[in-house]
């Protein structure tokens, strides 16, 4: 059984196209784990003797189908976006009456 592989649009079907509309609910499994690899990242940083810390984040975010292309040929269709920024972060700690004295 052969699996069926979308084609690209034409120029006519792509002047139609209002925009892009992702599940929500595959967004906020995607997030959840996002958010467990950037917890997981930051835990790298529990050596700072520090209150508070700003992380710089970056995060690259590739999506990918393969598609037909105008000749029958299979092609991997590839978006990309990169989003950068800063998080604050602050260590939890066991008993807070041991934590260290920091600026």
């Amino acid at each position: 059984m052969t699996e069926k592989i979308t084609r690209f649009t034409t120029a006519e079907e792509r002047d139609n196209i209002a925009g892009i509309e992702l599940d929500p609910t595959d967004v906020d499994h995607f997030m959840d784990q996002l958010r467990k690899g950037l917890v997981e990242a930051a835990s790298d940083h529990v050596t700072a003797v520090q209150g508070n810390f700003a992380l710089r984040a970056e995060t690259t975010i590739r999506l990918s189908r393969p598609v037909r292309d105008e000749d029958g040929n299979v092609v991997d269709h590839v978006g990309r976006g990169m989003l950068e920024g800063t998080l604050k972060a602050r260590k939890v700690f066991i008993d807070p009456s041991k934590a260290p004295v920091v600026d």
